[in-house]
């Protein structure tokens, strides 16, 4: 298998199993003990910790990958997510709403392992649908 095809079988796995299948307890398979996290060192139990978090907070998450790019160790993928807003999300109490929103990962892939992962998703967009007023600042006496 060449190394794009193995990069992309993980990922596609990953999406899945873990984020669309919830089973968050698989995350060591798809994952180095440490890994680069967006620029920060994490583990697969830091990101399990995220993805209880998250799954309090958004039920019925479904992710579609909408384009997928391999290239050797590489791989980038958009994907549109939907979900229920079920549960607390920061300041935002449960809606009960659905809302959909897109984003992007970038995954480094090694000896069938996530080395690296960086990742850009809509919040704001996510925010808005479920109702969020954003103001700004009070300005500041100088």
């Amino acid at each position: 298998m060449s190394a794009e095809a193995e990069a992309e079988s993980v990922v596609r796995a990953l999406v899945e199993t873990v984020w669309n299948g919830g089973r968050s307890e698989e995350l060591e398979r798809f994952f180095a003990p440490t890994f680069d996290h967006g620029g920060r060192t994490d583990t697969p139990d830091g990101l399990r910790s995220w993805h209880e978090n998250d799954a309090a907070a958004w039920g019925d998450s479904r992710y579609e990958i909408v384009g997928l790019i391999a290239d050797g160790d590489q791989v980038a993928i958009r994907w549109r997510a939907t979900a229920r807003h079920i549960g607390q999300w920061g300041p935002v109490p449960a809606t009960g709403t659905a809302v959909a929103w897109d984003g992007a990962h970038f995954f480094t892939v090694r000896d069938e392992r996530i080395v690296a992962m960086w990742a850009v998703a809509d919040t704001f967009g996510k925010a808005v649908q479920l109702g969020v007023r954003f103001s700004p600042p009070e300005p500041t006496a100088t």
